[in-house]
This record gives C-alpha cells, sequence and structure tokens, in this order.
C-alpha cells in the first residue's frame, strides 16, 4: 500500500510539474492563460496523497498531519474547480460574477458541513470531495476535451489523442476520487466508499487513482513535449524566414536597443550585426524628419500599443540616403507589458525615385523642358486663393512667338522645335526664382508672378521681350514675341485671369506686334 500511496503523489507531483514546467506564452500553441492552475492542483494533490502515505506508514495521524490534509485536499479540489470554472468564463459561457458566486456558495457549505460533524477530518474530506472534487475534476475533463481547437492543436492529430487521453484520466478519476470516498456517516458516504469499493473489487481505490496519475502524468509529459517539438521547429522555420526575408528585420528592448537585424538589414544599411547590436536604430537616421515626428507620431503609435506604418527617409553607413517602407509592431507579455518591438523595412528608394520622376514628367513639357499647361493651373489655383486671403499681388503674363507659321514653314519645324527651346530658356533666365513659367500650348507661353508689385512686373516683361528681341536665333536669325498682361483683381477666378491676359495678348497683335498690352 505504500508504494501505491508514493506511486499515487508521485504521477501528480510529476503530472503538475510537467504543467508548470511548460512555457505559458507560446508564439504558436496556447493552452490557455490560466492552465498553470491544473499544474498547481498536481503539485498540492501529490504532496497530499504523500502525507497519507506517512499517516499510513505510521498507522495514526497526528493532529498536525490531520490539519494539513483537511487543508490541502480542499485547497488542491479548489485550484481545479478554478481552472474549469475561469475556462468556461474565457469561453462565455459563465461570467466572472457566476464564479465567485459558485466558489464562495461551496466555501460556505464546506464549512457548515465540516465543522457541525463529530468527526471534522473525516467529514471534511468526504465534503471537499464531494463539493469540490467532483465539480471541479469532471469541468476539468471536460475543458481538456475542448483543447483539442486550441490553436496550433487543431492541426496535430498526436496531440489530439493525448488530450484525450488525459481528459478520460481524469474523467475517471473524477470516479474514484470525488465518489468514492471514506467511509463516513454521510448517505452516500456510507454506501459508496473505500470499504465496499474494495469488498466488490478486491483492490483499494487508491490502486485505481494511482493508475489515472501515472496515465495523467505520461499523457501531459507527453504532450508537452510534443508541442515544444513543434514550437521550436516553427521557432526554427520563423527564424530562417526573418533571416532571409528580402525586408530588413530589427527587434529591439523596450527601450529601443537594437538585440536582433537580418542579413537583410546589413546589406540595406551597410551597418553589420556586430555594429548594430547594442545601438539604438537612430543609427540610420537621416535628420530629414522632425522630433516631432518621432515623438508625436512613431513613439506615440508605438507606445500606445498601435503598429506604427510610414515612408521615411534613413541614411546608410557611408552616408548615402534612401527611402523605406517602414512598420514598426509592439510585443507585449502575457500581462499585457511592451517587451519588445519588432521592425520591419522595406528599402522603396528605386520605387520613390520612379514616382518622383513621374510626377516631374507629368508636369514637364517635353520639348521645352519648363512646366506645361497642367502644372501651370495647379500653382495659378493656389496663388489665387493665396492672393485672396493675404492681399498679395498676382500678376499673368501671356505670350507668343509672332508669325511663328512663317519660322516653322520656312525654316522646318526641326528649327522651330529650337526656336521654342531657346524661347523657354530666355523667359526662364529673365523671372525670378519665385515665379513661374510654363508652355500653354504651342507658340505660347505664360508666367505667374506673385508678390510684384504692377509697374515692376511690367518693367520685366519688358526687358523680356527686349532679351528676345535681341537674340540671333540660330538659322532662323531675329524673332519677336508679343505680350498681354493683366493682374490679380479681387473676384477674380483662374479662368477670368486668363481670359484678360489672352484678350490683352490679342490686343498686343492686333497693334503691331512686337509690344506688350497690359489690361487691369
Amino acid at each position: 500500500m505504500v508504494y501505491i500511496y508514493f506511486i499515487y503523489g508521485l504521477s501528480f507531483f510529476s503530472f503538475g510539474l510537467a504543467v508548470l514546467l511548460y512555457p505559458k506564452m507560446s508564439a504558436f500553441i496556447k493552452l490557455g492563460a490560466h492552465f498553470w492552475l491544473i499544474g498547481v492542483f498536481g503539485i498540492i494533490h501529490g504532496i497530499s496523497e504523500w502525507i497519507d502515505m506517512f499517516a499510513y506508514i505510521e498507522q495514526t495521524k497526528t493532529p498536525v498531519v490531520e490539519m494539513a490534509s483537511f487543508v490541502i485536499l480542499p485547497l488542491s479540489f479548489l485550484f481545479l474547480l478554478y481552472f474549469g470554472l475561469i475556462s468556461l468564463s474565457e469561453q462565455k459561457k459563465v461570467s466572472y460574477t457566476h464564479i465567485k458566486f459558485v466558489v464562495g456558495t461551496l466555501l460556505l457549505m464546506f464549512a457548515v458541513f465540516s465543522f457541525q460533524s463529530d468527526n471534522l477530518y473525516l467529514e471534511g474530506n468526504v465534503w471537499a470531495r464531494y463539493l469540490f472534487g467532483i465539480p471541479g475534476i469532471f469541468l476539468t475533463s471536460y475543458v481538456l476535451f475542448m483543447q483539442k481547437d486550441a490553436q496550433g492543436i487543431e492541426t496535430l492529430i498526436s496531440a489530439k489523442v493525448y488530450l484525450f487521453i488525459l481528459s478520460f484520466s481524469f474523467f475517471f478519476y473524477g470516479i474514484f476520487a470525488g465518489i468514492v470516498v471514506p467511509k463516513a456517516p454521510i448517505l452516500m458516504a456510507s454506501i459508496i466508499n473505500y470499504t465496499t469499493f474494495q469488498e466488490y473489487f478486491g483492490v483499494p481505490v487508491q490502486v485505481f487513482r494511482s493508475f489515472c496519475g501515472v496515465v495523467s502524468a505520461f499523457a501531459a509529459i507527453a504532450l508537452f513535449q510534443l508541442l515544444r517539438q513543434r514550437t521550436e521547429m516553427d521557432m526554427l522555420k520563423l527564424s530562417s524566414a526573418i533571416e532571409h526575408s528580402g525586408d530588413s528585420v530589427v527587434i529591439t528592448d523596450r527601450n529601443g536597443v537594437i538585440e536582433y537585424v537580418n542579413s537583410a538589414f546589413e546589406q540595406q544599411t551597410g551597418f553589420t550585426k556586430k555594429e548594430a547590436i547594442g545601438k539604438k536604430p537612430n543609427i540610420v537616421k537621416s535628420g530629414r524628419h522632425s522630433i516631432d515626428f518621432y515623438r508625436n507620431e512613431l513613439w506615440a503609435t508605438i507606445l500606445s500599443k498601435n503598429i506604427f506604418r510610414s515612408y521615411m527617409l534613413n541614411k546608410k553607413k557611408n552616408g548615402e540616403l534612401y527611402h523605406e517602407y517602414k512598420a514598426i509592431a509592439p510585443i507585449v507579455d502575457a500581462k499585457g507589458n511592451i517587451s519588445y518591438f519588432v521592425s520591419t523595412g522595406k528599402d522603396v528608394t528605386e520605387q520613390m525615385l520612379l514616382e518622383e520622376k513621374l510626377r516631374e514628367l507629368a508636369a514637364i513639357d517635353k520639348l521645352t523642358g519648363i512646366s506645361n499647361r497642367l502644372r501651370f493651373d495647379e500653382v495659378l489655383q493656389f496663388s489665387i486663393d493665396r492672393a485672396k486671403r493675404y492681399k498679395v499681388n498676382l500678376s499673368v503674363i501671356l505670350f507668343d512667338v509672332d508669325k511663328f507659321k512663317k519660322v516653322n514653314d520656312t525654316y522646318g519645324h526641326l528649327c522651330g522645335d529650337d526656336v521654342l527651346k531657346m524661347i523657354a530658356k530666355i523667359g526662364h533666365d529673365s523671372i525670378r526664382k519665385s515665379d513661374l513659367i510654363a508652355r500653354w500650348g504651342g507658340d505660347e507661353f505664360i508666367i505667374l508672378q506673385s508678390d510684384i508689385p504692377s509697374d515692376e512686373a511690367q518693367i520685366l516683361v519688358e526687358r523680356l521681350r527686349h532679351n528676345i528681341e535681341s537674340y540671333n536665333f540660330k538659322d532662323v536669325g531675329k524673332v519677336t514675341v508679343s505680350f498681354g498682361v493683366t493682374h490679380f483683381k479681387e473676384d477674380d477666378t483662374k479662368e477670368s485671369l486668363i481670359k484678360r491676359a489672352d484678350d490683352a495678348l490679342y490686343e498686343a497683335k492686333e497693334h503691331g506686334r512686337n509690344r506688350v498690352e497690359v489690361i487691369k
């Protein structure tokens, strides 16, 4: 009998130890946040059976041993009961209020029934099994059975088999440890008890309990070993995928100190792992982003446990700038505290340069290299809005080449194109940096001037007219241009402003060409 008690206690102690040593926060397989409770049950329950073993050896129970048994046995079952109830709560089947009510009611019943009896320790043992053991063990059996659908287990056949074995071993243990109890002057305990069980089956009930404990320990250890191997394999796959990813990966602690970088980071930035680890990610800081960007956008986002995503301009070890699409995610522990930050980055320099080039091409006239009509329209609308808001001067100058058709007919279109290119260059060189010149269409050009008095705008136009008139164009010789000038009025729109400039240009043509006409 001593060996049976020893194996009985050892099996549950081993079961509890296996549960408590299994990582609670596996990255891939989760058996519930409260799984540790049945581990505590196993440890305490194993100790409870060893206490009974020593009492059996001594053939007597001292008051200290009886008191220890009276406390430890119901305590172990309470851990099991709470595990079952809290697991049901996670599945939204009961509320936490119901759990407190059930546990409180059972504790009250246990105290009343135990302390009003003549034999406190004996009947306390019986009531602990009835009130805490039966519901706790059978609920645990059910919860273990339902773990077959837990994350990471649903595809593991072997893990499901071990869970089934563990579930059914608890189910039968509920019969042998919760229903078969010491003989006591309680109706059910006087019928189904250790004595009647041994008379009927010929062996003590502790043999069956011990067998259930051994099966539970075997199933738990095998299950956790399988899950640990699966987790290690998945971690190896993940580690390999990260290391060979085409995107840079950086892992830092919660203070932003780098703990890991992958090969792509080394290739992208020029910093080696040895140079990066222990430093902060600001080793690639370009200085092109403001303090507010880092403080109010980046850090504010990740410290609030959200994922930060943005395009950033960073700097390589050799000082070269590169565009990067960055995503930074906080990693939280079981208590919800941030432990790490994982950053991934994709070098999008070529993409950004291509987009910039496309934007430039969309806004540039292909022949002359100055802005096109689309670009001018955008800037003009912005300038009109600004002029209305801040009451600043705004002038529009529209001009074209006099008798340009004759140039094309006489010298050919290639020469005509050269004339347009040179006029665009002279116009660009004659205006201020803040002004905008664009090709309006055909041989027409348009200039936008902001924050300049009307008389100064007319002086600039005269200078431009003179520069073009005095220039000797290759193969063509001299050409002249006519100008139409107008100034912004409070009620002007983009269309009305350009029409007035066009009307002024028409008047310049009508009055002899190679001249400037102004319509205010």
